[in-house]
């Protein structure tokens, strides 16, 4: 369960960023997370609610804003969003792509009593 390893870094780096603005709780952590970065919202949450307790950030809500997948074509240069049957360019019908969103995994924000 990766989710366990990444939703302790952002928890810890939620206290961290808490402290050094002198709040003694965090209240909401907003996360974006890309649709191929393989992160699932409800395993975060469950390993947050796990690894929270007893801290500053125990409580706290997490909002996810999810990014969708998006590649641009190695040949024309087309980009768009993948089906999950194909990933065939729609313009020139080729299949050579390069992700250029959807693997994110960030904390964008973070609000604080």
């Amino acid at each position: 369960m990766h989710e366990l390893s990444v939703t302790q870094g952002i928890l810890d780096m939620a206290i961290e960023k808490a402290l050094e603005a002198g709040s003694k709780r965090v209240t909401d952590i907003y996360l974006v997370i890309g649709d191929a970065s393989s992160i699932i919202d409800d395993c975060v949450q469950f390993s947050f609610d796990f690894v929270s307790k007893d801290t500053i950030a125990e409580g706290a809500r997490l909002h996810f804003q999810r990014i969708p997948l998006q590649v641009r074509c190695r040949d024309c240069g087309d980009v768009f969003r993948p089906q999950k049957e194909s990933w065939e360019c729609p313009q020139c019908k080729k299949w050579e792509v390069d992700i250029i969103k959807g693997k994110e995994f960030y904390m964008e924000s973070i609000e604080v009593d």
